[in-house]
């Protein structure tokens, strides 16, 4: 992994999702409102709904914040989990692309449940475990899309091909997952909080790798050889744009 990447991480913290409720506990009975509290705390407002929002905030900001709150730090903080090799290729993944508003999450009620509902100018950043989603992207261009999904246990999974999207080579405009052609009309979201990240590769051939589910197939779950190759496909093909995007999956 990049060593500034490694440093980024040294320097920041993110609070646990446990740890936001007992922030929130302890900012009510100070009968302070968030604004009030960057008031205080001298930090300023970004930093402070950050550190609500569960975003990473200088570590110094962190223990700050934590401290005019009567709380220990190291109690409120996301323990940091050691990095895998998979993490590590899905960071070099990253990495080969930019981050972007034309794809995320689109909340759907269980009683709409369906294709061709009108969609939010803005997607979530947030959603509830038990909630039902569907993906959007967004192209500029036509292209075929290779949709994968990291979850909040580090696994990392192939959503387009696949029997939810079955259809690969996509017009410009909106698409969502799972397509019309699916067994399914939303996403249940399950697991445990976290933050969730979705990566596409858009490209104008179809991609050469023998490993790509069939339209009928389930979402086949990655290994560090799968990434392996992508990460070389990509890199040997200039024409391939990588977007992701992130979310926050809470209880």
């Amino acid at each position: 992994m990049p060593l500034a990447f490694l440093l980024v991480m040294e320097r920041t913290l993110v609070a646990s999702p446990e740890g936001v409720k007992r922030a929130k506990t302890a900012l009510k009975s100070k009968q302070m409102t968030q604004t009030d509290f960057a008031i205080e705390v001298e930090l300023g407002y970004t930093t402070v709904s950050n550190f609500f929002n569960r975003k990473p905030i200088y570590r110094t900001n962190f223990q700050e914040i934590c401290a005019f709150l009567g709380l220990n730090w190291q109690d409120i903080a996301e323990k940091i989990q050691e990095v895998t090799p998979l993490g590590q290729l899905w960071q070099q993944l990253i990495q080969l692309g930019s981050a972007t508003e034309q794809m995320g999450l689109v909340l759907v009620e269980e009683n709409t449940l369906g294709w061709g509902k009108q969609k939010p100018s803005r997607y979530v950043k947030s959603v509830r475990l038990g909630s039902y989603i569907q993906f959007e992207i967004n192209l500029e261009t036509p292209g075929y899309l290779l949709l994968l999904q990291k979850d909040t246990a580090g696994e990392v999974w192939c959503f387009c091909p696949s029997c939810f999207a079955p259809q690969q080579h996509l017009s410009h405009g909106k698409t969502s997952l799972p397509q019309q052609d699916s067994p399914i009309t939303s996403f249940p979201i399950e697991g445990t909080p976290g933050l969730e990240q979705i990566l596409a590769v858009v490209s104008q051939d179809l991609p050469t790798l023998n490993w790509l589910p069939q339209p009928d197939d389930d979402p086949l779950q990655l290994d560090e050889n799968h990434l392996t190759e992508l990460i070389e496909y990509v890199n040997k093909n200039e024409e391939c744009q990588v977007l992701y995007t992130d979310y926050n999956v809470t209880d």
